[in-house]
């Protein structure tokens, strides 16, 4: 099917290609429709849908599966969008800097499966999506089979189901608080929402401090090898500049080192106190070239 006829629908339905009968039974009734086997197919297609250039008329992202029988998270093949995994957080706070959702016309996201709010660990992941990604994202409270679906999706009167992150915040307990559990360091993601923020200190460190706008902050981190990070207690570079980062809190930052002229950089998500999480940089020079963009703050 053309990108352009799939973006030009109210929904984009993207379902797991694990299809027992149920499930064959709703891709057989869905017109407008992409099957994927997992995340790395659900990226595929989104870059290709952005590069179809088509105009982003408003839609909502439909993502449909089963939920998995432990936490009742929605699952796309063998990916469980369960954000307690910082693999999963990564995905969706990349999709966020890179603004997909607004480039294709995506103002909500629908996790369609059978009571993907009907747990602690599915309210934790819809209220977690939606903070990243800055967007209404809904699940659901019941069953839901192929008799809730029509040709263009979900059924309009079946709306009743679904239940928003925006409603979840407003009850007492929309879930257990989510990246708290630990995890192998190696390979370690970067998960921007989990780094550590505070305001500036009153006094610059010995090496220069460059304070990044978030524009310029997102054009860093499209350079860093986010999925490659690991802790070396060794490496005592001495950074050439600290970057701040602006966080979703105003007037506080995430502090990362630059190293080794721009090859590396360095965070901090266990806190200063720890051996900070080296990440390569694909493209150093045109790291070089955005910092040479921000001003240096000397001691």
């Amino acid at each position: 099917m053309p990108h352009s006829a799939l973006l030009a629908q109210p929904h984009l339905s993207v379902i797991t290609g694990d299809a027992d009968p149920e499930l064959a039974r709703i891709q057989e009734l869905l017109e407008h429709k992409v099957v994927v086997g997992g995340r790395g197919e659900l990226e595929e297609l989104l870059g290709r849908l952005l590069g179809a250039n088509a105009p982003p008329t408003p839609k909502t992202l439909d993502l449909i599966g089963h939920s998995t029988p432990d936490l009742s998270v929605l699952a796309i093949g063998a990916w469980a969008i369960d954000a307690a995994s910082a693999t999963v957080r990564a995905f969706f706070r990349e999709l966020a800097d890179l603004e997909v959702l607004p480039r294709l016309g995506i103002r909500a996201v629908r996790l369609l499966g059978c009571e993907t709010a009907g747990t602690a660990a599915g309210r934790a992941t819809i209220c977690k999506l939606s903070e990243i990604l800055g967007a209404p994202v809904l699940g659901t409270r019941q069953m839901l089979s192929a008799a809730h679906y029509d040709a263009r999706g979900l059924k309009d009167e079946c709306r009743h189901a679904l239940v928003s992150s925006d409603e979840l915040r407003g009850e007492r307990d929309p879930g257990a608080p989510v990246g708290s559990s630990g995890a192998s360091p190696y390979p370690r993601l970067l998960d921007i929402d989990a780094l550590p923020s505070s305001p500036l200190a009153a006094h610059p460190p010995p090496w220069p401090r460059r304070i990044a706008t978030a524009a310029i902050a997102r054009d860093l981190l499209r350079l860093v090898r986010r999925a490659a990070g690991a802790e070396m207690p060794g490496l005592l570079d001495a950074p050439s500049c600290e970057l701040a980062l602006p966080s979703s809190k105003p007037g506080w930052y995430h502090a990362a080192h630059v190293l080794r002229d721009g090859e590396l950089l360095r965070f901090y998500p266990d806190g200063t106190h720890r051996p900070g999480v080296v990440y390569p940089v694909d493209d150093p020079r045109a790291l070089r070239e955005l910092l040479d963009r921000l001003p240096a703050i000397t001691a």
